[in-house]
């Protein structure tokens, strides 16, 4: 019955009904060493029809190329082009006597689309890169000195939200001097002006999106509020970068903010993260 059915097809592709196509698939599908055995005769029949018309080395090239294109193993190429050099046509399949070499190439490409089909479902896609984590609160480094110089003491602040008192600095520091910078991204809740308000003591500098947004590094003998407005959208992290220095005695540095829908607090971990 298959072999019926194959002949028919390689006789007459367009002569198939719907259920013969369909029961043609099923067949070859059922069947891998059918299938590779129809695809090797349709390829041995449109190389020798090729073989006519063309000059041998270069035919023998371009179908060894054409074979390897259509991603057949080695040795289907190796035994095609076999068949090729010796031209023993009385070694075709029972079904293909019947078949016209005008046809051959035809038929040859519908067959390997068909084989093919099953055979080479195609390149799989790469897997995702992971996603990079969000880690929670900002890196802090930490230095002697008003200059944010030397060496640094470096660790992760949940928050900005500090009240050093007088001899008791956050890292060993003559004299109370000491300066600190923060990075890291601030992500809003909610798209609107957003108020951000700096309580410190006594200089600090703030950029958001890589502008600078306040500028006071100036020495301070009271503890000083200034605030800037920014615009934020929610869900979209932007570059946050705080540095202060402490110029002796106690030292104090908050960061708070709030808009329309968001009652002024002091930024939390939540919205604050580094890589």
């Amino acid at each position: 019955m298959s072999e019926d059915l194959i002949a028919r097809w390689m006789d007459d592709r367009a002569g198939l009904s719907e259920e013969e196509a369909a029961e043609l698939a099923r067949v070859l599908g059922a069947d891998p060493a059918l299938a590779r055995q129809v695809k090797d005769q349709l390829a041995t029949d449109e190389l020798l029809s090729r073989r006519l018309a063309v000059d041998r080395q270069n035919f023998e090239a371009q179908v060894a190329q054409r074979i390897v294109g259509a991603g057949t193993d080695g040795s289907f190429l190796s035994s095609t082009l076999g068949r090729v050099r010796e031209e023993r046509r009385d070694r075709r399949s029972p079904w293909r006597g019947r078949l016209p070499e005008a046809v051959a190439a035809a038929i040859l490409i519908a067959g390997l689309l068909l084989v093919l089909r099953r055979e080479n479902p195609g390149p799989t896609p790469a897997p995702a890169a992971p996603a990079r984590p969000v880690l929670p609160g900002l890196r802090a480094q930490y230095y002697q000195g008003a200059e944010l110089r030397g060496p640094s003491v470096d660790r992760i602040d949940s928050t900005v939200d500090f009240f050093w008192a007088a001899g008791q600095p956050p890292r060993p520091a003559p004299r109370d001097l000491y300066s600190v910078r923060w990075t890291g991204k601030l992500t809003t809740r909610v798209s609107e002006r957003t108020r951000l308000h700096a309580r410190y003591d006594d200089g600090v500098r703030i950029w958001v999106g890589g502008k600078l947004i306040l500028d006071d590094w100036t020495g301070r003998y009271v503890i000083v509020d200034q605030g800037v407005d920014v615009d934020l959208v929610a869900g979209q992290p932007v570059d946050l970068r705080i540095e202060y220095f402490n110029g002796g005695d106690r030292g104090v540095i908050q960061l708070f903010w709030s808009s329309p829908r968001q009652p002024e607090e002091i930024i939390p971990e939540s919205a604050l993260s580094h890589e």
